[in-house]
């Protein structure tokens, strides 16, 4: 599974990249999204080990598609103020991971182990998806002008 991860991500990396720098970020971040739940649905009703290896190569479009969430960060937040955004989102992801183990654990063993790969596509597509609708694409954006719009 690890390989297959791999092996998509160095197939489909810089390609998905190039395509985004093309058509933009964002319409790249919802082509992909249905990928990574894919992978997570998967992952969830595997029927066969050949599954769970092609649900592993899809999970590989959820970090391509970080890439360009990345690449949208930093064209949208005024160059002055990455630093301290990066540090708000590394204060919130630490913040996050110290209840995500109990958490899931409690998910595992109430609901079973097929919600702990559900609930994450639910969240996503409930939050994630509708916040990204109020971003601005950054396709052509003047980068000197970078988060001043």
């Amino acid at each position: 599974m690890a390989s297959a991860t791999v092996v998509a991500q160095l197939v489909f990396g810089i390609p998905v990249g190039r395509l985004a720098d093309k058509i933009g970020r964002k319409r790249i971040i919802y082509w992909l999204t249905p990928l990574w739940y894919a992978s997570n649905l998967l992952l969830a009703f595997s029927p066969s080990p050949i599954a769970l290896v092609l649900s592993a190569a899809l999970l590989a479009f959820y970090s391509i598609s970080s890439g360009a969430t990345s690449a949208m960060t930093l064209e949208l937040v005024p160059l002055e103020q990455q630093g301290k955004w990066g540090g708000l989102l590394g204060l919130f992801t630490g913040l996050a991971t110290i209840p995500a183990p109990i958490i899931g654990g409690l998910i595992w063993r109430e609901l079973g182990p097929r919600y702990v790969f559900l609930i994450p596509l639910a969240v996503d597509l409930l939050l994630r998806i509708p916040l990204l609708t109020s971003i601005p694409e950054t396709l052509g954006k003047d980068p000197n002008s970078r988060g001043h719009d």
